[in-house]
């Protein structure tokens, strides 16, 4: 690590960095994040499958193998009131519903950790994890982010063992199923940070808890904070040097009373409820001297010391406030020696911002009022969030249910809520009732999730409406079944060919469409329609030959689809089939019979 990796050329995505190397397959993996997107959620699952690099570019049968090999070893845990709903679901985006896991922290806390912790199995059952700690949530937008990646082999002399890593994975991923069981391995992990980097160990802080992050250096002669939030009690915190420097946004800025000696320059504030972008790239013309756009903002969270030789830094999820620094916010931070380079570059980044003239700038009552006016309706929708909601399925539909009156909190809001899956059937939840209809007449098995989206208002309508998703308990739901109905509706009949051929081979072929079903531009590597069937019968056995075990696998995968696109085509109307696509379907059935037949049936 000889560079701060700000450089314009030096960007890295925290999926790549966790991605398995060639002769690794990802065991597990868990992550902590304070926001939820779940199209990022669909991109790191690509990411780490047999897609690769093409992520969000990858195609619908790339989507489906994700979804079936990687997606069930992905656990996320969020704050509660911060899961984004998506626009559209896309007929597949629902199935994470079973992979997230939301935190409600204490009131006045929030749950802000971003870290990723993932298990991955190599050559001679040799075991790798990799612990990812940073300022990023799981959500789009392009914002400067920082973060450190941590490769860590179980057992040996080398590296740093660092018994924080397993209390800090046993608190903040405790709503993970499998998180306990691996916390004596982890306990005998030594770490090993980036080349030249010296790992001095982690703080962390669980919601609700008063726990002051320390961060000394004696005798510093250079103090540097890089944070888009601050306020007087952080950076009261900070024990500063004789040489100060802090880089924040203006509006942050705005509210510090004066400090001798602290230099204060300005960055872009970071993007909020940006979407993800889920069209695949156009072709760009090609320009001598045009580069990529600036990042939109600035989200690191960095802080540095100086003494002499050494440069010591913290980084993690923890802002420069009160709530950050002291507590009560759920937060993470690395302990480094890092090189001079290295500091050097990070000096020069904070210095390059837009000095701050505290005279020059006025403050803005509309901002303080609407500000003021946020924060009360964040407080107000804890009485949603704290209900005991419940899906439930009755003749007439589906409906969500509150076991106790939100009434205190509907005299002074407007509440609409849908379920995801039907993102335009929204339904206005009034003033004493405790039933609303989410669903009239009956829901398709595919559509069905326990995610419910919620817009909130204030009725002086003096601030932007909030809105978020959050699981409900559903009685009777079938995951499982959805599951099955979901991805056979996605596949459809006329990609069915191809994702059989996929199954048989073992082998996810170029798409034509990415996974949402936007065509690819002609120029991308990935542009190419796949093949579907015939396949030769000869193909399919020596398949089956080479290893019958793992063949009946995917062959038990292949008939539970099968099944449902059975189901899903009897459920069609007669005139609104495809005859072509039935045509296949039906040339599909007999090959898959003429398989078994040579075969046998699954044990």
């Amino acid at each position: 690590m000889t560079a701060s990796g700000f450089e314009q050329d030096a960007t890295y995505s925290v999926f790549e960095a966790l991605r398995p190397a060639a002769d690794q397959t990802l065991d597990r993996a868990a992550f902590a994040t304070y926001s939820l997107d779940l199209v990022a959620m669909a991109a790191l699952v690509l990411s780490l499958s047999r897609a690769g690099e093409q992520e969000l570019e990858a195609g619908p049968i790339s989507l489906v193998d994700a979804l079936e090999a990687v997606a069930p070893r992905i656990a996320i845990v969020y704050q509660k009131d911060r899961l984004k709903p998506a626009v559209r679901s896309y007929g597949v985006l629902h199935m994470f519903d079973r992979r997230i896991h939301a935190v409600q922290p204490p009131a006045g806390s929030s749950y802000h950790p971003k870290f990723a912790l993932a298990r991955y199995l190599g050559p001679r059952a040799t075991v790798r994890w990799k612990l990812w700690i940073g300022s990023r949530n799981l959500t789009g937008g392009q914002d400067r982010e920082a973060g450190l990646l941590l490769v860590g082999k179980v057992g040996g002399s080398a590296g740093k063992r660092a018994g924080d890593v397993v209390e800090m994975a046993r608190d903040l991923l405790a709503p993970v199923p499998w998180m306990a069981a691996f916390g004596a391995e982890l306990g005998r992990v030594r770490w090993h940070a980036p080349d030249g980097v010296g790992f001095r160990g982690l703080q962390w802080r669980r919601a609700g808890q008063q726990k002051p992050f320390k961060t000394s250096l004696k005798a510093a002669t250079l103090a540097v904070a890089i944070s888009p939030f601050v306020d007087n009690s952080g950076v009261g915190s900070f024990g500063w040097a004789p040489a100060a420097i802090l880089l924040t946004t203006l509006d942050a800025a705005t509210g510090l009373a004066a400090r001798p000696g602290l230099a204060i320059a300005t960055d872009r504030p970071p993007t909020f409820g940006v979407e993800m972008p889920v069209e695949p790239p156009v072709a760009a013309a090609e320009v001598d001297g045009v580069s990529l756009p600036e990042p939109a903002g600035l989200h690191a969270k960095l802080l540095l010391r100086q003494n002499g030789d050494v440069s010591r830094l913290w980084i993690g999820s923890a802002n420069l406030t009160g709530r950050g620094m002291l507590g009560p916010n759920a937060e993470v931070m690395a302990e480094l020696d890092v090189p001079k380079a290295t500091a050097k570059s990070l000096i020069d980044f904070a210095r390059d911002g837009l000095p701050f003239d505290p005279g020059s700038v006025e403050g803005d009552p509309e901002l303080a009022s609407q500000r003021a006016a946020e924060r009360a309706l964040d407080s107000a929708i804890a009485a949603v969030l704290q209900a005991e909601l419940k899906l439930c399925r009755d003749m007439d539909g589906i409906t969500l249910t509150s076991a106790t009156s939100i009434d205190a909190f509907l005299r002074q809001h407007s509440l609409t809520a849908w379920l995801l899956t039907r993102p335009n059937a929204t339904v206005l939840w009034s003033e004493g009732t405790t039933t609303v209809r989410l669903v009239r007449g009956a829901l398709p098995q595919k559509e069905e999730t326990v995610l419910v989206c919620f817009r909130a208002e204030r009725q002086q309508k003096d601030c932007p409406a909030r809105t978020w998703a959050q699981a409900v308990p559903f009685p009777g739901h079938d995951a499982d079944g959805r599951d099955r109905a979901a991805k056979a509706s996605y596949i459809g009949l006329k990609g069915a060919g191809v994702w059989v051929r996929s199954q048989l081979e073992n082998l996810v072929g170029a798409e034509a469409t990415t996974w949402t079903g936007a065509r690819r531009w002609a120029g991308s590597e990935y542009a190419g329609a796949g093949d579907g069937l015939p396949l030769a019968m000869e193909e399919v056995l020596a398949a089956w030959a080479k290893d019958p075990e793992e063949f009946e696998r995917r062959a038990r995968r292949l008939e539970d689809v099968l099944a449902a696109l059975e189901t899903e085509l009897a459920q069609t109307p007669e005139e609104e089939r495809d005859a072509a696509a039935t045509a296949q379907w039906t040339q599909i059935r007999t090959f898959w019979s003429q398989i078994r037949a040579e075969i046998g049936d699954a044990p």
